[in-house]
């Protein structure tokens, strides 16, 4: 009995060692992966390696969506591009490629959802002679109820096709449909050796895989960057919200022994690019002819619009006081009129990146044109032609009578002295037709109520020249006063509607759900299907826009240069027109204005108003 009972212990002895020399920490998770087939459409010998077929002018090339790859991918230098054209049928497809087991596609694609009814692709697969589909567009982003524009990731597992040669082809199809960029084409295969890594976008979670060896019964997770930060799960799940690239430390334990392993940048966020930017103060209005129009004397506040997530911000706001902060979103106000620039300077543990614009950018105080359109959007004025029934904006046959913009309150009680409209097209069978245009109060139900002011001019008088940025000039008699605080419309119509008019503001279209400024008044219909004088006012959400239409608003001169110093006192003011001609009041266009102070002193300041 005593000599087996010494052969059992010596034999459990033996069994515990070997479990603890056997003990091993390991991971992977489900997102590792190696890519063995990439297409980034960097080059025209990268975009030649496939093969295009069209039966359009407007096929697959290379080029830049208006928010390009590189925001995801830093390295790239375009993607594959398609123009939305008439009666289209495009067709990418790739070389041959041979699928692994474990293997993964991805790919980017941007585009807006709201015409992807018209036109949109679809991916197929072509193995042995037969061609699946893998993806459809259209019906992908009605699942999503996807709207962007934005870059989308696409993911397909290819387990079918293991051991198998595949072509991948996109085709589109439609009239009218979309503009299209893919990018970031890749197929990966599932790896859990020391070549593996993982690549998601900031915001995306990892899902980790314990393969440690041995009798493991407790499990210590450590992620760098990740969230959680660290686990006792077995196979925890975790986010990364910020770009870079991050270790994983997993140390287990059976009770007796532990072990550990780390793996370093294995892995790595990508985010979007730092890029710097400048967003609008509250209350600053956007302006055709400047990037922001603002009154002095008034607290403003910059906010900071730029991607990549900066930790860390530099200001120069010329004209403002304070000048310089280092304050992600600072609080300034301009002291005196006059136009100047703004450079912000962004960075993290990436880098850094800059954002600087002219001189000029920034009007503040004087007169100036407001609008609700951002320079950016400038490039896509267009017209909305509705067929038969006329234009929105314009000459039409579906009871829609007057047009109205709606525009925020200014920050200081200001004037408006006339209303500018660009028109796209101004045929006028009905010469003397009055068009007429009012600045109206904002009614209790948030529509167009009180008139302010109103002036017209004959349909004869409406300017438009496709060479140049001509706009029509109504001019009110008495410059109409707009409080602080308060908003208001500016209001245009109705358009005759004779055979031979055809009359169209131009307007700036964005996607449902985006900013909407334009109003439409519909008439009442009567019993015999005519219109009568009573009628509602629609807000165009359905379809939202905003109107070439831009009062001229002015800020009360007397508010708008600083008298007084905290070092000495000014004596005078003199403005220069470009003639040379000097008045102690502001000339209408490009001023100088000469600050004379009591000690002798002079500066000079270039103003526009």
């Amino acid at each position: 009995m005593k000599r087996n009972t010494l052969l059992l212990i010596s034999a459990a002895l033996m069994c515990l060692g070997v479990s603890a020399q056997e003990l091993t920490a390991d991971f992977s998770a489900s997102e590792a992966m190696v890519p063995y087939y990439e297409q980034g459409w960097d080059s025209q010998e990268e975009f030649n390696t496939w093969t295009y077929t069209s039966n359009n002018s407007s096929t697959w090339h290379l080029g830049n969506p208006s928010k390009p790859f590189s925001t995801i991918d830093s390295n790239s230098k375009a993607s594959m591009v398609l123009n939305y054209n008439s009666g289209q049928y495009e067709v990418a497809t790739s070389p041959s490629i041979d699928i692994r087991e474990g293997s993964q596609l991805e790919f980017y694609c941007y585009a807006s959802g709201i015409f992807l009814v018209y036109g949109s692709w679809r991916l197929y697969a072509i193995a042995d002679g037969t061609s699946t589909l893998l993806i459809d567009q259209f019906d992908w982003a009605q699942e999503k109820g996807y709207e962007g524009p934005s870059w989308e990731k696409f993911t397909v597992d290819l387990a079918a096709y293991a051991g198998k040669q595949v072509q991948f082809s996109f085709v589109y199809q439609g009239d009218y449909g979309e503009d299209e960029a893919i990018d970031g084409f890749k197929i990966k295969q599932a790896a859990n050796g020391d070549n593996a890594s993982i690549n998601i976008k900031e915001g995306e979670s990892v899902h980790f895989l314990d393969m440690s060896k041995g009798n493991v019964t407790s499990w210590n997770w450590t992620f760098e960057g990740g969230t959680p930060a660290t686990s006792t799960e077995q196979n925890p799940v975790v986010t990364y919200d910020k770009a870079g690239s991050y270790g994983v430390t997993l140390t287990v334990s059976d009770g007796n022994s532990s072990a550990t392993t780390t793996r370093n940048a294995f892995v790595t966020v990508s985010g979007e690019a730092l890029i710097a930017a400048v967003g609008l103060p509250d209350g600053a209005y956007l302006s055709p002819w400047v990037m922001m129009f603002v009154p002095t004397n008034v607290p403003l506040t910059f906010k900071d619009a730029s991607t990549g997530n900066p930790s860390q911000w530099s200001w120069a706001i010329g004209g403002a006081e304070p000048s310089t902060s280092n304050e992600q979103n600072p609080t300034v106000t301009y002291p005196a009129e006059g136009t100047f620039g703004i450079k912000l300077e962004v960075a993290n543990d990436t880098g850094s990146n800059v954002f600087e614009t002219v001189d000029n950018a920034i009007q503040a105080g004087g007169e100036q044109e407001i609008w609700n359109i951002a320079p950016e959007e400038t490039t896509g004025l267009t017209m909305i032609e509705m067929g038969w029934y006329g234009n929105y904006a314009g000459t039409n046959w579906l009871g829609m009578g007057e047009f109205a913009e709606h525009f925020d309150a200014p920050l200081a009680d200001a004037t408006i002295s006339k209303v500018n409209i660009y028109f796209g097209k101004v045929t006028a069978s009905s010469a003397n037709a009055d068009i007429n245009v009012k600045i109206a109060a904002v009614g209790d139900d948030g529509m167009p109520g009180e008139i302010l002011g109103s002036t017209s001019l004959k349909a004869s008088e409406l300017a438009y020249d496709p060479t140049t940025v001509n706009a029509t000039e109504f001019v009110f008699d008495t410059p109409i006063e707009v409080k602080a605080g308060t908003e208001f419309f500016a209001v245009v119509g109705p358009f005759p509607n004779d055979n031979g008019d055809d009359i169209a503001i131009l307007l700036y279209r964005r996607n449902v759900g985006e900013k909407c400024t334009a109003y439409h008044f519909v008439y009442d219909e009567g019993e015999n299907w005519d219109y009568l004088d009573t009628g509602k006012w629609y807000k165009n959400d359905d379809d939202p826009l905003s109107l070439t239409i831009a009062p001229v608003l002015k800020y009360d001169v007397s508010t708008n240069i600083d008298t007084t110093d905290v070092t000495k006192q000014v004596s005078s003011h003199t403005y220069y027109n470009i003639a040379g001609m000097a008045s102690d009041k502001p000339f209408q266009g490009v001023n100088i204005v000469v600050t004379r102070y009591t000690d002798g002193s002079q500066t000079a300041t270039k103003i526009i108003r």
